[in-house]
C-alpha cells in the first residue's frame, strides 16, 4: 500500500503544470522596476535600492545587503551615465553570463552625458519596456512551455502595447506644447527635468550652475551673479529646483527667484514610492504648464 501511495505522489508531481520560475529583476532605481512589474506581471520578482528620490544617488552607500540582491539577479537595471556608478563596479566583480545588465543610458544614444538624469525621459522609458519584453519573452520561450508561460507571453505583449500607447500619448502632449514654449528661458538649481525641457525646447540660461550643484562644487561667481541678475530681472519664466538638493546656494537663489515673482518648480528626480512613473510624468508636465503660462 505504501508503495501504491508513493507511485501516486511520483505521478502527480510529474503531471503538475510546469512554468518557469520569475525572473529576477534588481533595480538601482525603483522606478525602473516599476515599469518592469506592470509589463512582467508574475513572470517577475523585483527588488529595488533607491525607493525614494530623497536620496542622492550620486552619494549612495553600497552595503551587503545590495550585493547579495544584485548577486542572484536575472537581470540588473540601472541608469548609467555616472548617475549611479556605484553599479559597475559590483557588476565586474560578480561576473555572470546568464544576467543580462542593461544600462538605461546606453539605450538612448542621444542621451546628454553630463547630465544624466533619465527618469522623464519618454525615450528612455520605451527603450527598456522594448528591451525587457524582448528578453522576457526570450526567458519564457526557453522554458518547456506551459499554458500559465503562454499566457505570460500573451500578458507581456499586451501590456507593452498599452505601454506604447501611453508614450506616444506623453510624446504627443510634449510636442504640442513645443509649440507654445519653444525657445523660452528656465533656470535650474541642479540638472533635473532635462529630458522634458528638450521635448519641450526649453532653454536652460543657467547649465554651468547646475551641473556644479549636482556635482556638489562650488559655481563660480561669474555664473551665481549671472543667475541672480536673471532671476531679478525676470529674464527667467521659471526656476526649476530638486528637493533633494536643499544645499544654501540654491536656497538663497529661490528666494530671489520668489521674491521677483519668478514661479518655483519643485521636480525629484524620480517618482516617489506608490506614484507610477506615468502619473508622475503626468504631474511633471502639468507643474511645467502651469508655471510657464502664469508668467508674464
Amino acid at each position: 500500500m505504501r508503495q501504491i501511495f508513493l507511485l501516486l505522489v511520483f505521478c502527480l508531481i510529474l503531471s503538475a503544470p510546469v512554468h518557469a520560475a520569475p525572473v529576477r529583476v534588481f533595480c538601482a532605481e525603483a522606478f525602473w522596476c516599476d515599469l518592469a512589474r506592470g509589463l512582467g506581471g508574475d513572470a517577475v520578482r523585483t527588488e529595488s535600492i533607491l525607493v525614494s528620490p530623497a536620496v542622492d544617488p550620486h552619494d549612495f552607500q553600497v552595503t551587503p545587503v545590495t550585493v547579495r540582491a544584485l548577486a542572484s539577479a536575472d537581470i540588473v537595471i540601472w541608469t548609467g551615465g555616472h548617475y549611479d556608478d556605484w553599479i559597475p563596479p559590483l557588476l565586474a566583480a560578480q561576473p555572470d553570463p546568464g544576467r543580462q545588465d542593461i544600462a538605461i543610458a546606453d539605450l538612448v544614444p542621444d542621451t546628454d552625458r553630463a547630465n544624466p538624469h533619465l527618469a522623464d525621459d519618454p525615450a528612455a522609458a520605451r527603450a527598456l519596456i522594448d528591451r525587457l519584453s524582448a528578453s522576457l519573452t526570450t526567458r519564457l520561450s526557453r522554458h518547456p512551455a506551459g499554458a500559465e508561460d503562454s499566457v505570460m507571453i500573451e500578458r507581456i505583449a499586451r501590456e507593452k502595447r498599452r505601454y506604447d500607447r501611453q508614450f506616444d500619448a506623453l510624446t504627443g502632449r510634449l510636442d504640442a506644447l513645443r509649440t507654445r514654449y519653444a525657445g523660452l528661458p528656465v533656470a535650474v538649481g541642479e540638472p533635473v527635468g532635462g529630458p522634458v525641457f528638450r521635448a519641450l525646447g526649453l532653454r536652460v540660461v543657467d547649465a554651468d550652475f547646475a551641473l556644479a550643484t549636482m556635482r556638489h562644487e562650488d559655481p563660480s561667481p561669474r555664473d551665481v551673479a549671472r543667475l541672480e541678475d536673471a532671476l531679478r530681472g525676470r529674464e527667467v519664466r521659471a526656476f526649476v529646483t530638486n528637493p533633494a538638493m536643499r544645499v544654501p546656494s540654491v536656497i538663497r537663489l529661490e528666494r530671489i527667484a520668489r521674491e521677483a515673482g519668478i514661479p518655483v518648480v519643485s521636480l525629484d528626480e524620480f517618482p516617489p514610492p506608490g506614484l507610477s512613473w506615468q502619473d508622475w510624468m503626468t504631474d511633471r508636465i502639468d507643474r511645467l504648464q502651469r508655471a510657464l503660462d502664469r508668467h508674464e
